[in-house]
């Protein structure tokens, strides 16, 4: 049998059942691992076991993805074919269980938004030691907010998870919608405070800065 790479699996299809290989070489890395493998051996080699991988997608899940407790749902190629894997466990003290998945990936509904409180710290903050008046923070967001109403959540380029919530990720505010931002800040801010406005805007709409997107992905259900 080839190395295992990263993301590896063991399939047994006849039981729907996998095992996860360690990256780490050589493997077995322990004689945890080494058990684990035997006992999935010893259940599933009379089933034609089967090399898989797991692709280059974000997992769906119902929980932050720091939960020991989150249930992922994620997708492996095996041959020519593409599955879908369940990734659960009901205590931190077992190990996680992975078995395909009926039904696909489980559906979401997406959205996008900014986090508000920390755009309007971050505004705040820059304008200082000059005052942004209450309405002018009000009409920022607000612009930020119906800028974004239209995107299409699968547009925004996902730099990474947002490790607090479930099925979130992180990307810079769009090119574009920045440039229309800047615009709408000619209505919004005398000559000092437009420039003000643009370098913020410079400064904070990549994936670290307080423009940040958020896209989210809820699941609608959690069917195996």
């Amino acid at each position: 049998m080839p190395e295992p790479r990263r993301d590896a699996f063991l399939l047994c299809r006849r039981c729907g059942a996998l095992m996860p290989l360690s990256p780490s070489a050589p493997w077995p890395a322990s004689d945890d691992d080494a058990a684990e493998l035997a006992s999935f051996r010893a259940a599933h080699d009379v089933h034609d076991v089967e090399m898989a991988e797991r692709i280059d997608e974000p997992a769906r899940t119902d929980r932050p993805a720091w939960d020991p407790l989150a249930t992922r749902w994620f997708q492996v190629a095996a041959g020519r074919d593409l599955l879908v894997v369940r990734s659960s466990r009901i205590s931190i003290d077992e190990p996680r269980q992975y078995h395909l998945a009926s039904g696909g990936l489980p559906p979401t509904a997406s959205w996008i938004d900014v986090d508000e409180p920390l755009l309007r710290r971050a505004l705040d903050r820059h304008f200082y030691p000059h005052v942004i008046r209450p309405a002018q923070l009000d009409a920022f967001v607000t612009t930020v907010r119906d800028l974004l109403a239209p995107v299409d959540p699968s547009e925004i380029d996902i730099a990474f998870d947002d490790p607090t919530l479930p099925d979130a990720g992180i990307g810079p505010f769009p090119a574009g919608l920045a440039e229309h931002l800047v615009e709408r800040c000619t209505t919004l801010f005398d000559p000092v405070g437009l420039e003000r406005a643009r370098s913020f805007i410079r400064d904070h709409r990549a994936e670290d800065g307080a423009l940040a997107v958020r896209v989210h992905r809820v699941l609608i259900t959690r069917a195996a």
